[in-house]
């Protein structure tokens, strides 16, 4: 990549300004005169809280925004140089529950169709974990944890997280179809927990 994108025309830009009181532009101008254009994605963001008043937290912000506009990757292009897709749904039921309806939906057959291995289920005290590799070398995480009640009934938080996948194009596609993957599965699961 070495198309330049205008600081101020940053997604972050704002936030970035907001939260550390110093504009994108001006952070660009720093990176740089550090020499920021030879520095790894790590290098830059440990330079930045031991050179200037910031804290890790948004050190990584800005450098992640830094490299989107010096070209070095794209919005939603990991340091690797890879993306990712996701997508999120509230489900009424506690972790468990949604994690066997999940379990359910997710048969072998649409699996199958999804390009999907055989999942493997994992628990913490806070997460459930539905995870399985796909074909094409990406990975596949879904991450359900409970949600506050707010006196409703219990509900669970279902995060799809898909990672390693090699372009914009099929990140875009794969959110997509993440997407119709939920509204199926959220039908799917409203029926059975009525």
């Amino acid at each position: 990549m070495s198309t330049e994108n205008p600081s101020h025309e940053h997604p972050r830009a704002a936030a970035i300004e907001t939260a550390t009181g110093t504009t994108l532009e001006t952070w660009v101008q720093r990176i740089d005169e550090a020499g920021g254009r030879d520095l790894d994605h790590t290098a830059i963001a440990s330079l930045l809280p031991v050179r200037w008043e910031i804290t890790e937290w948004w050190a990584q912000s800005v450098t992640v925004a830094y490299e989107q506009v010096i070209g070095r990757r794209v919005v939603g292009q990991s340091s690797e140089g890879d993306f990712a897709a996701s997508a999120s749904r509230t489900v009424v039921g506690d972790m468990d529950r949604v994690r066997d309806l999940w379990d359910a939906f997710m048969t072998a057959h649409r699996r199958a169709e999804l390009g999907l291995k055989e999942p493997a289920l994992t628990d913490t005290e806070r997460w459930r974990y539905w995870r399985a590799a796909v074909a094409d070398g990406t990975s596949l995480s879904v991450n359900i944890t409970a949600k506050d009640r707010s006196g409703r009934a219990d509900r669970s938080a279902l995060a799809i997280e898909h990672k390693r996948i090699a372009t914009a194009a099929a990140r875009d596609a794969w959110k997509t179809t993440w997407k119709s993957v939920l509204t199926d599965f959220s039908a799917t699961a409203e029926k059975e927990t009525r």
